[in-house]
């Protein structure tokens, strides 16, 4: 985690970067519930390292954690990868590390695509 940024730039970084949001879906066939996280092209952002660590569902088990990964300049999605793989693979972006969140910098669609290397695209079909 080299980090070329002042405090204070980090600070402004932090305040600035988008914030991901869980969404919740349910898959009719089975009631199974997978919560879904998006990182866009260019936007630096924050996301949580472990993310049973801040949300759970009263009641109910989450079955599946995914990032998709979307790009702006392609206009869709590249591709959808099992939260924790895409946490581990996208560490060598992280830009700082607090109260279990992460501060990613802004990927180029190159940099995106690079995170599938031996991985399918649709984690949610394996």
């Amino acid at each position: 985690m080299e980090n070329q940024y002042t405090f204070e730039e980090l600070n402004a970084l932090w305040e600035e970067a988008y914030r991901a949001n869980p969404r919740v879906y349910e898959k009719e066939e089975d009631d199974s519930i997978i919560v879904g996280f998006a990182l866009t092209e260019d936007t630096d952002s924050l996301f949580p390292v472990v993310p049973e660590e801040h949300w759970q569902i009263e009641g109910k088990d989450i079955d599946k954690w995914i990032i998709s990964i979307v790009s702006l300049t392609k206009d869709g999605v590249i591709g959808i990868m099992e939260y924790h793989e895409a946490i581990k693979r996208l560490e060598k972006y992280f830009l700082a590390q607090k109260d279990g969140w992460a501060l990613i910098r802004g990927l180029t669609y190159e940099e995106m695509d690079a995170l599938f290397e031996g991985l399918p695209r649709n984690a949610l079909q394996s």
